[in-house]
């Protein structure tokens, strides 16, 4: 995807405009500030809901002729679906933060919970998740992953392939929150996952994951 004028709009109002700043436009629209530089460049879709957002925090009027149209609320799917001829190459959500929380599976510890499928992003598909039914990416929320992830990062996630020993995978608890960990050891009742950011190891009982997704690349 290319910049439009309206991008390029958005764009040089920030540029030109001391007082306003990319942070600030995205703590006023509520999402990471990787997505607006994303947007800015091109890269991440403009919604309709957005837009009054926007212009409020610019204080200018938007062309909407060069609109995307927005997904709908809880779609797995990116809005325009996939490319003809080409399955599953459109964009993909992005739900929420990830926390690499040493306390998995502590009620309130993680910055995302996929439980909600709430959508803070669309993002350009990863070259390894062409042709993949719900593929979706993740922020990283805490810094427990350092120096392999750092806050605010982009994390592709493969929804099918199942993960491997000393690898990277995205745990999901059964109450929806979600941990970016390196997978140690996988038992029949239990893994051992492995954080960096202090150094520790955690075991975590089965009976409590309702999902492990592999980690395939970063935005």
């Amino acid at each position: 995807m290319s910049p439009t004028r309206l991008h390029t709009l958005i764009r040089e109002t920030l540029e030109n405009s001391p007082h306003l700043t990319q942070r600030g436009l995205a703590e006023r629209m509520g999402v990471n500030p990787a997505a607006v530089n994303r947007m800015l460049n091109g890269q991440r879709r403009i919604v309709a809901d957005e837009i009054p957002i926007i212009e409020a925090y610019l204080g200018i009027r938007l062309d909407l002729q060069y609109l995307q149209e927005a997904p709908k609320p809880g779609t797995r799917r990116a809005p325009d679906g996939p490319a003809a001829g080409k399955p599953f190459e459109a964009p993909v959500p992005v739900y929420g933060y990830a926390a690499g929380n040493e306390d998995v599976g502590k009620k309130g510890t993680s910055g995302l919970n996929l439980a909600n499928g709430d959508i803070v992003d669309w993002v350009a598909r990863h070259p390894a998740l062409n042709g993949i039914k719900d593929a979706f990416g993740i922020y990283v929320f805490s810094d427990s992953m350092e120096p392999r992830y750092f806050r605010g990062e982009l994390v592709y996630v493969h929804p099918g392939r199942p993960p491997e020993v000393n690898k990277d995978c995205v745990i999901e608890m059964k109450n929806g929150d979600a941990y970016i960990k390196r997978l140690v050891k996988l038992g029949d009742t239990k893994i051992r996952v492995r954080q960096f950011n202090p150094p520790l190891e955690t075991d975590v009982p089965l009976k409590d994951v309702q999902a492990l997704y592999s980690v395939i690349g970063r935005g």
